[in-house]
């Protein structure tokens, strides 16, 4: 008779202690995965963190990485909306394993910390041990519980990660999301293989441009879907580019790029579909199962991006870069790519307003509701700058635990207080030397604070905790509070000195609801984040709720929203108000919708079939919001 599986903690004493473990009572990833790190000579109660990169190296591995990170950064953001109610974090590395951004719950962002989960930090497997990032890069997935990490100080974590791969299988990053361990569940972890899904999607739309493109799938309504398999063929027919979904359905794996023929999978050369196909739906049969396969024409839209895209070469060193003549200023647009996330709907002139004060060096205050854009804006104003090249550090003063924030801010030297990391830390204003120091919230910060922060804007000298020399900072300032400093000094909880040394020229960023037709707002953030590379349009209905209603939440509601719509809808989609979730459908006021009703019945000369298909609604909803049976 078959032992009933063993505890998880039986297992692990008895693995250790050099016992046979059977894979019923250890994941066999899990297990595999110990074997490694034992084999690596990994202790799994005694070990010495590797220390975390200088900020100007971490910035160096985030350019090499930059290519892939700005076209993922729109999945990412879902999936990190996705779980911050949950209270994880969402952790993105490099190819190498290092830790490149941080971004979750409050509540656990100390405990993450704690344990070195935190920009700049490595966690191979072989750095360590057993843990969700390190396992993905071997195995590309892993989900590691408590218990399940090798080394005893990550049993408070549990984490589900996936490598991501471009479309000729380089292994790019892992994206990660990690939490207490009774709250991370299997829903975490289909989340993130969706996020990556559409990461690879997107990189396959940038890289593998000229080439004739074959989708397959099992049901030929998934061909227009980011759930379908993507391959890649040059002129002559031979395997270029490649997702993982196309080769698990082929029983395929990365060696067949530049092997594979188009006639060898097809039983046709591709010069015969090309002449015969066209775009058309056809059927292929492999391995006894019958696939739906569409071959797409050569895209021409894009230009290809040249290989060492994604692997380019170190960047110069502060002397080289100090050497060549910068440009004064860059437009935000040709920066990021789209005007939309750079200054939406905000007045004219008022980022290049920005931008004048911070070359000035004079600080930028900004204020506005929560929501606004006010982070949007300030990487827009770093990236139009002559600082562009330079760090930019931000500090979120509402999020840091109070007992903390100065240790964060001016660093420390080693021992300066109990649980204090062995060789110090530099703190985040030395961090941002040479480069920009972004204050969010500073409302929120700590009244005894404040006098140290002023000192060090008069000063320019930074002094860490525990003594040591103070050091001299060169940055630019930029701070941003949802609050009313001039109430806030006027009740005793703002320094009023501090606020006149940032407050020169305060800019406002005016809510969502002052900022003209959020219609075409709401339209520019759909062309920012891709939409027309998926024909995905916008509904004359939708635009009108979009315009009627209050949008509390301001551009972060909007985005968030749009950005949720955009995943969860199939290439393309007519976006209407019933893709809405129902609880904001249901706000949908009926005048707006009325007169949208009326205004299609117009344009279509009366016509309800006509009018209702422009709207994106049936008809018998037309005919229900006219008020008729």
């Amino acid at each position: 008779m078959t032992p009933p599986p063993l505890p998880l903690a039986e297992a692990r004493r008895r693995f250790l202690d050099g016992d046979d473990v059977s894979a019923r009572s250890v994941p066999e990833p899990i297990l595999h995965s110990w074997r490694r790190c034992q084999g690596l000579g990994l202790d799994v109660g005694r070990w010495r963190p590797p220390s975390r990169l200088a900020e100007t190296e971490l910035a160096a591995r985030r350019e090499e990485s930059a290519d892939w990170l700005q076209r993922a950064r729109p999945a990412i953001d879902v999936l990190f909306d996705s779980v911050l109610d949950d209270g994880h974090v969402v952790i993105v590395a490099d190819h190498g394993g290092l830790i490149l951004e941080r971004m979750g719950h409050p509540d656990f962002l100390e405990r993450a910390e704690r344990v070195a989960l935190a920009p700049g930090m490595d966690w191979r497997e072989d750095v360590r041990g057993t843990n969700a990032i390190g396992t993905a890069l071997v195995l590309g997935a892993a989900t590691v519980r408590g218990a399940e990490h090798f080394l005893e100080r990550n049993r408070q974590l549990s984490c589900t990660a996936q490598a991501i791969h471009d479309p000729q299988g380089r292994r790019l990053g892992v994206i990660d999301v990690s939490g207490q361990p009774r709250r991370l569940h299997d829903a975490h972890r289909l989340q993130v293989e969706a996020a990556v899904r559409r990461i690879e999607q997107c990189l396959f739309d940038r890289h593998a441009t000229r080439l004739h493109e074959l989708r397959l799938a099992a049901d030929p309504a998934l061909l227009a879907t980011p759930r379908c398999g993507r391959l890649g063929f040059d002129d002559d027919g031979v395997l270029r580019a490649a997702s993982r979904t196309a080769l698990a359905a082929l029983g395929l794996d990365w060696t067949a790029l530049g092997r594979l023929r188009f006639a060898q999978l097809c039983g046709q050369s591709l010069e015969h579909w090309l002449s015969r196909n066209g775009i058309h739906v056809a059927s292929l049969r492999h391995g006894g199962e019958l696939l739906s396969a569409q071959l797409l024409p050569v895209r021409a839209d894009l230009d290809p991006l040249p290989r060492e895209a994604l692997h380019p070469p170190p960047s110069p060193t502060a002397a080289a870069t100090a050497a060549r003549p910068e440009p004064p200023h860059r437009p935000a647009a040709a920066v990021l790519g789209a005007p939309a996330v750079a200054d939406v709907g905000l007045p004219a002139g008022l980022l290049d307003t920005a931008r004048r004060l911070l070359e000035a060096d004079i600080p930028v205050l900004l204020l506005g509701e929560t929501g606004v854009g006010k982070e949007r804006f300030v990487q827009a104003l770093h990236a139009a700058g002559s600082r562009h090249r330079q760090p930019l550090v931000a500090v979120n003063c509402a999020a840091i635990p109070e007992g903390l924030i100065e240790s964060e801010l001016f660093g420390y030297e080693e021992g300066a207080f109990t649980g204090a990391r062995r060789q110090g830390s530099k703190g985040r204003l030395r961090e941002a030397d040479g480069g920009v120091l972004f204050l969010d919230e500073i409302g929120d910060m700590p009244a005894s604070l404040q006098a140290r922060l002023l000192r060090v804007l008069q000063e320019r000298v930074v002094q860490p905790l525990g003594g040591g020399a103070g050091q001299r900072v060169d940055v630019r300032i930029v701070a941003a509070t949802h609050r009313d400093l001039a109430q806030e000094v006027a009740a005793g909880r703002f320094r009023a000195d501090l606020y006149y040394r940032l407050g020169h020229y305060p800019l406002r960023l005016p809510p969502l609801r002052e900022r003209g037709d959020v219609a075409q707002i709401a339209a520019a953030l759909l062309a920012a984040h891709g939409a027309a590379a998926r024909a995905i349009t916008l509904s004359p209905a939708l635009a009108a709720f979009i315009r009627g209603y209050p949008w509390p939440g301001n551009l972060r509601q909007l985005d968030n929203l749009l950005r949720t719509l955009l995943a969860l809808v199939d290439d393309g989609t007519l976006l209407t108000p019933e893709h809405l979730p129902a609880t904001l459908r249901d706000t949908a006021p009926s005048a707006g919708r009325d007169d949208a009703v009326h205004a299609a019945l117009a344009r279509h000369g009366g016509n309800a079939s006509a009018a209702a298909r422009a709207l994106g609604i049936s008809r018998s909803t037309l005919y229900r919001r006219l008020g008729r049976n």
